[in-house]
């Protein structure tokens, strides 16, 4: 089972709780509960759905939010609570992006400061540091191996300038290898304990939190090398969602929506 929440229109969110074995057809929507309150959500779940059929549920999918997991592991007792891996890297991946947006700001600083009368210097891509830590966003998010031409020429000037962009680049990328290795929970968490020193060893302050972040999720993290199961097929419903709303121009009937997306999904 997987467990996400939708915005359906003006800011309201909706928690829906899918069956990963429905494969985004018939049978996928469990539950639709308006709101995100967990003590809600789990007073309406327990009450919809008898002791025995929770206790078959052994997984259950979904981000990092305490709302969710909360849900999830008091509503289905018997179930391992796994957070989506790829929730999981984009939390160390903003940091780094936090750390490309600080150089780019301290950048325009110094900017506003200089003589206007000197021209920025111009890179071997003829770009500006400005242009290039600005274009770089989705440059650091993707593996060398994805870069074009022009984002590899574009990332070896910004790591030669900016040294721990690179070191941050590269841990980013040990994380998915790690996440990719099928191994025991027990192996990556000897993995990631070697990979938390490494990002400690940085010593920018943006990665303190996240660490505190993985170490206080730990056992939901490593709960993924169990059977490697994502929140992928939750993300995909809620695709699907957003689509029947384009489809519909909005949802003018809250009610209405959600009776048909019960028809189509339940």
């Amino acid at each position: 089972m997987s467990l996400d929440e939708t915005c359906l229109s003006n800011g309201e969110v909706w928690t829906f709780l899918t069956n990963n074995d429905g494969h985004g057809g018939r049978g996928t929507l469990a539950a639709a509960i308006p709101g995100t309150k967990s003590d809600e959500i789990t007073t309406i779940l327990i009450g919809a759905m008898g002791k025995s059929v929770r206790r078959r549920v052994k997984e259950v999918t979904c981000d990092l939010s305490p709302s969710m997991m909360l849900i999830a592991a008091e509503v289905f007792y018997n179930a391992h609570v796994v957070n989506d891996r790829f929730h999981v890297q984009q939390v160390y991946n903003e940091a780094v992006d936090e750390i490309r947006i600080d150089i780019r700001r301290q950048l325009i600083a110094e900017d506003n400061s200089r003589d206007k009368s000197e021209p920025p210097i111009t890179y071997s891509n003829g770009e500006t540091m400005r242009q290039i830590l600005a274009r770089s966003k989705h440059t650091l998010m993707m593996s060398q191996n994805k870069w074009t031409d022009i984002q590899r020429h574009r990332a070896n000037i910004l790591f030669r300038h900016y040294p721990i962009l690179k070191a941050a680049y590269h841990l980013a990328m040990e994380l998915r290898q790690i996440f990719n290795a099928k191994i025991s929970p027990t192996k990556a968490m000897g993995r990631m304990n070697k990979w938390y020193e490494k990002v400690m060893a940085l010593g920018n302050n943006n990665f303190r939190s996240v660490i505190k972040t993985f170490k206080n999720h730990a056992p939901t993290i490593l709960n993924y090398f169990r059977r490697r199961a994502t929140n992928a097929s939750a993300e995909a419903f809620n695709s699907k969602v957003k689509i029947f709303r384009s489809q519909m121009r909005g949802v003018r009937d809250r009610d209405f929506f959600i009776f048909r997306l019960v028809k189509l999904y339940a």
